[in-house]
């Protein structure tokens, strides 16, 4: 509480309140101011990697109010915020690089996939769950199975089981079982989620994972992605439709932002059908949160923004892709959820509107625009085969599993609940898990087999895990 209301007095005292008054009359984010502000005549795209403007103020920026916004993100614990305007970046802070796991911003993605598998004719919104033989464990009703793809795009089936990948909040709030027929009732519930991932798998004959490094990923040209940071998310105790997560960096997902504020479109391609964008985004219903609404697996800003056409994709913990048509904007923040971090929605919402009030007027008729820097990679050591060896194998502890196996060049690590993860050689017997950062030290000497391994946490107490024979 202490702490919330520290960050409110030092964004009031930036001069960012999240209510400050606009001019009298007048809309804070007047679409005609903006559209006035953006003149480009053409969609700009990035190649192999990101350019960005010389200074803020080539394309009508204060740097001086941005030093602000990022002060501000500080304070809230962002690990990376970008502010990437008609394809060109404006200002990024922060582990832009660096995967961290996008939780439910997954939905969005694989809204995008529905879209396209729609226009191929693969599947229709108004099937239904019966008509498509979709079930769970604990079996569906037959007024259950009467909810359409429609209705579960808008998290409306009147559905209410367990479900993969649900926090205890979700828990709570779902109701009585067939308290409500389905689209009658929004519930932001992880059993509709899931279950399209099923649908999707199933009507394709497609893997939703491959699908969309082929059809979006590869195509964007997205410099981290790969099908290893994916993986499928089952508990079986609670359904036969597992979670889909993905782990993503900030400039690959200000990547999709820019393909949906183009409508769809990269390089003069359609990628995603221009409807499918303008429906899947389009507010259905009113969430608890006055100030946005849900659309197909998208979240649609109402109240101030609404005048610019902001929406999100939104994933627990305060990851963010938002896309502000009338801005020709799109805004990544990220949070070390590996940690626990979170930033709450509200604050990542006085985030943007902060971001907004940094542009200052039109920018320059032919704006400076260089490459963006590239951040080196350090290379990494290859263990040798001896070591290799003495280290694969399963460890447990009372914590968790984790199993380590070859891959080429070295090792990786999976963890169930988590996925599988490169492990970087950091000495000897030390490694580093990729993207968590997480340490792994395993015992012994030299290429002797290792009987255990400690993982050290930033923050929390080391798990030590027990090689089983």
């Amino acid at each position: 509480m202490i702490q919330g209301l520290k960050v409110f007095v030092f964004a009031v005292a930036l001069g960012f309140a999240p209510l400050q008054a606009a001019a009298a009359g007048e809309p804070e984010f007047a679409p005609s101011t903006w559209a006035a502000w953006t003149k480009t005549q053409s969609p700009r795209f990035p190649g192999k990697t990101w350019q960005r403007f010389a200074t803020p103020e080539e394309a009508g920026w204060s740097s001086e109010e941005l030093a602000k916004v990022r002060a501000f993100s500080d304070t809230l614990g962002s690990a990376a915020v970008m502010i990437v305007q008609d394809g060109i970046i404006v200002a990024e802070w922060g582990e832009v690089e660096r995967r961290f796991f996008n939780h439910s911003i997954r939905k969005s993605l694989l809204s995008a996939l529905f879209g396209i598998a729609l226009d191929r004719g693969e599947l229709r919104l108004d099937e239904s769950l019966g008509a498509l033989h979709i079930d769970d464990d604990t079996p569906l009703t037959p007024e259950e199975k009467t909810a359409t793809i429609a209705d579960l795009l808008k998290a409306r089936s009147g559905v209410f089981l367990p479900a993969a990948y649900e926090s205890e909040a979700m828990r709570k709030k779902r109701p009585r079982r067939g308290s409500h027929k389905p689209g009658s009732h929004w519930l932001y519930n992880n059993w509709d989620f899931n279950a399209l991932g099923t649908i999707y798998n199933r009507k394709t004959q497609r893997d939703l994972f491959a699908d969309f490094k082929s059809e979006i990923a590869d195509t964007l040209g997205m410099q981290d992605f790969d099908l290893r940071h994916t993986y499928y998310h089952l508990e079986a105790q609670h359904s036969r439709h597992p979670a889909y997560p993905f782990r993503m960096s900030a400039r690959d997902l200000a990547r999709f932002g820019l393909l949906y504020l183009n409508e769809g479109r990269w390089r003069g391609r359609r990628i995603v059908p221009a409807d499918w964008v303008r429906e899947s985004t389009r507010s259905y219903s009113r969430s608890e949160r006055v100030w946005r609404g849900y659309g197909y697996m998208w979240w649609r800003y109402l109240g101030e923004l609404a005048a610019l056409g902001a929406y999100e994709a939104s994933g627990a913990g305060g990851h963010r892709i938002i896309v502000v048509p009338g801005a020709r904007l799109v805004v990544v923040h990220r949070v070390n959820t590996y940690v626990g971090k979170r930033v709450s929605g509200g604050r990542v919402r006085r985030l943007l509107m902060a971001i907004l009030r940094a542009r200052t007027g039109p920018g320059r008729e032919a704006p400076a625009i260089v490459e963006r820097e590239q951040r080196p990679v350090a290379d990494e050591t290859t263990p040798s085969a001896a070591e290799i060896e003495a280290l694969l194998g399963r460890y447990e502890g009372p914590r968790f599993q984790m199993d380590i196996a070859r891959r080429t060049g070295g090792l990786q690590a999976t963890v169930p609940t988590y996925g599988t993860f490169h492990l970087i050689k950091n000495g000897p017997r030390d490694y580093v898990i990729e993207d968590t950062l997480f340490r792994l030290s395993f015992d012994g000497q030299a290429d002797a087999p290792a009987g255990s391994l400690t993982v050290t946490f930033p923050h929390d107490k080391p798990a030590k895990l027990t090689r089983k024979p």
